[in-house]
């Protein structure tokens, strides 16, 4: 038996269809494909629906079962693996399916899709750039887009911090008017950021952010219970060490036991933090440094037990050398915007000439 309900949103209205089991439908406008009742799964997705649009959910957990052919179901399976917030061209979606010559058959399967928005077509465009066809019109797709880019957090600084950095020391200043105004995303979620760090621990930024891409790409966007639904082998073949999906599982584990709560991280100061999140498997003080920057966007974060921000302590200020009690001279010097005097040091490792 297959039901369905009409809701207003922001993005007008959507009806959504399911039957005892699963999500059928998901289509902008009043088009009943069955019976009308409101369901406890159909009132499951809306709350979903409603998360995403207020840019409060990146990934759905209600199941689906799209009807379709066995290339399209492909398509779509593919679809639902494109990180939020970024897009792929109909070629890459053919690439993906395993047909690489089939990018006017993928546009075709991303035109039949059946369930708007929580399989994500609106994210694939043309190859130029464009836009490209969407059931619901062009100027749906651009908002969900948009809604989307601004969802994906940059660490927010200005000229407050920059020009109190100038004011404190000669180097510093020189180096940022070198180096203009660098921008780094955050990852508010603490799951996703604690995972993205673990994958990065010990390889290089490249080989991290490869990987990572793969496990998105696997998985979709990485939640608790996601990870736990799965053995440790599943994210091993994704290209992680058996240590680190472990490590990854723990971290899983404790955030959904209410052992980590984020919300009460925020009023911690930072040492604090640092201490409760040395309590995870495979985080020491590096990566607790990194998630406090990277996710909590704390403003004060020198990390001595990164080496590029030692490297580049030296290369600026010409020494030979830099010990713990050097460091700590440094750290007093660009606190209380110790983070972001950071993001500086990392941009001068860059940096081929100068300084």
């Amino acid at each position: 038996m297959l039901f369905s309900w009409v809701y207003d949103t922001a993005f007008g209205k959507i009806c959504i269809s399911a039957d005892e089991h699963s999500v059928k439908a998901v289509c902008f406008g009043e088009t009943l494909r069955g019976a009308e009742r409101e369901t406890e799964l159909i009132k499951r997705a809306h709350r979903e629906l409603c998360e995403y649009f207020d840019g409060r959910r990146r990934s759905f957990e209600i199941p689906l079962s799209p009807e379709g052919t066995a290339f399209q179901k492909e398509v779509w399976g593919v679809l639902c693996k494109i990180p939020f917030g970024e897009t792929r061209s109909y070629g890459e979606i053919a690439q993906a399916a395993g047909r690489p010559l089939a990018a006017r058959a993928a546009g075709n399967a991303c035109n039949r899709n059946p369930i708007a928005v929580i399989i994500p077509c609106h994210r694939v465009i043309g190859k130029s750039g464009g836009l490209a066809g969407y059931a619901a019109g062009p100027g749906i797709k651009k908002a969900l887009l948009d809604l989307e880019s601004r969802s994906a957090r940059r660490y927010q600084y200005g000229e407050r911090e920059l020009g109190y950095l100038k004011s404190r020391d000669e180097r510093m200043r020189l180096l940022i008017e070198r180096v203009g105004f660098p921008k780094y995303e955050v990852i508010p979620d603490l799951f996703a950021a604690l995972a993205y760090n673990i994958v990065g621990q010990q390889v290089s930024a490249k080989a991290a952010e490869t990987v990572w891409r793969r496990l998105n790409e696997k998985f979709g966007e990485l939640t608790p219970e996601k990870v736990l639904s799965m053995p440790a082998e599943e994210l091993q073949g994704a290209g992680i060490s058996m240590r680190k999906a472990s490590y990854i599982r723990d971290a899983a584990l404790k955030i959904k036991n209410g052992e980590l709560d984020a919300a009460a991280l925020k009023g911690m100061p930072d040492e604090e933090v640092c201490e409760r999140l040395f309590g995870l498997r495979g985080v020491g003080r590096w990566t607790a440094e990194m998630l406090m920057i990277f996710s909590m966007e704390r403003p004060d974060i020198l990390s001595y037990d990164d080496l590029g921000i030692r490297r580049a302590i030296m290369r600026l200020y010409g020494l030979e050398k830099l010990g713990r009690e050097d460091f700590e001279k440094y750290r007093r010097l660009f606190s209380p915007y110790g983070t972001i005097a950071s993001f500086y040091l990392w941009a001068l490792n860059d940096m081929k000439e100068g300084f």
